[in-house]
């Protein structure tokens, strides 16, 4: 298996070079992502959040291989360059990261040793530090984390079980910060790992994944009223660790799901670049005729205060091996872009 999904040793190779962005007030031609200054590291595996107008990126592996405990922050709006933050107290990859009352949470996640971990952390803005919160109930990693209605949820990933081995869970957990709690919730219908949770609208949304088979294209939606979940529209397209976050096209709420890689029943088959749009309004999805610089899995994204989507680290597939990347590209969507 490649690290993408562990972390074993992959290969190395040299990036084709980014097209260049669009000149101002170009209308013709292709659209394209458009580079924006790169992160210190390139990583994939990261966590990236959204805090009091910063960006985090978090955690993460390459192809040294190492793990990184190293955390790099930059203004959210605009163009801004990269600086070091404060580190996790706890190196890991295929972390879950989300949001709560102004703290970055960072849940689980494999260890260097690929470990699975139980390790919660927690970075206060205000103070720069941080601290280490109530462990998850069971270890897991490669899971989703998203806060809705003042609760952390951490949904799916890979879990321990007997003899050594692991498998993806269905289960769901939810924090209360101020019980200092975990409980469990509503599980998944489809039991997946390395996918997407994103709250929107009320909701969460679980998206993609896999479980141990074929990459999966559904999409589920939990209602935190009724403690159910249920599926929803497929995306177009099956994707595994996407990156996956709610911005806008006008005044339309909307979730883009942004590249991932394609698994069959023997394993990896491809890496996506391609970029697909539900309308949270209609239910509907719409793939774009707009492709990324270079395909690309286990990257994060950010979305900026006027929607504009950042594509943020990741690894693209070079031969038979695979190279972490630095780069961030922004795509702002049009009303083209609407299903």
């Amino acid at each position: 298996m490649t690290r993408i999904l562990t972390l074993g040793t992959i290969a190395l190779a040299l990036l084709t070079a980014l097209p260049a962005p669009m000149a101002a007030g170009e209308e013709t031609g292709p659209r394209r992502w458009t580079p924006q200054p790169p992160m210190q590291h390139a990583r994939a595996g990261l966590g990236v959040v959204t805090v009091n107008g910063q960006i985090f990126a978090m955690g993460g592996f390459d192809g040294t291989p190492q793990t990184f405990d190293a955390v790099e922050t930059r203004e959210l709006a605009g163009r801004g360059s990269w600086q070091p933050a404060p580190p996790l107290p706890t190196a890991r990859a295929n972390l879950a990261t989300a949001v709560l009352g102004g703290r970055v949470y960072a849940v689980g996640g494999f260890s260097a040793d690929d470990d699975i971990l139980p390790v919660v952390e927690t970075f206060d803005t205000r103070s720069g530090s941080w601290t280490t919160g109530l462990p998850i109930p069971q270890p897991r990693a490669a899971a989703g984390a998203a806060a809705l209605n003042g609760l952390l949820y951490v949904a799916g990933g890979i879990v321990p079980v007997d003899g050594g081995e692991s498998r993806s869970t269905a289960s769901v957990i939810a924090y209360n910060p101020a019980r200092n709690t975990w409980r469990p919730v509503a599980p998944m219908h489809t039991a997946r790992s390395r996918f997407r949770l994103v709250a929107a609208g009320g909701f969460l949304y679980a998206v993609g994944g896999r479980t141990e088979g074929p990459s999966l294209a559904t999409v589920e939606r939990y209602d935190p009223r009724s403690d159910t979940w249920r599926a929803i529209n497929p995306m177009h397209e099956s994707r595994v660790l996407p990156c996956v976050v709610e911005t806008r096209n006008g005044n339309r709420p909307v979730l883009a799901a942004v590249g991932g890689a394609i698994f069959d029943d023997s394993g990896l088959v491809d890496v996506r670049r391609t970029t697909e749009v539900l309308d949270l309004t209609t239910g509907r999805w719409a793939l774009l005729d707009v492709l990324l610089p270079v395909s690309r899995v286990s990257l994060d994204c950010a979305v900026q205060p006027d929607g504009t989507m950042l594509a943020v680290g990741g690894a693209t597939r070079t031969g038979d091996g695979f190279v972490e990347l630095p780069d961030v590209d922004a795509l702002t969507l049009t009303p083209r872009d609407l299903p």
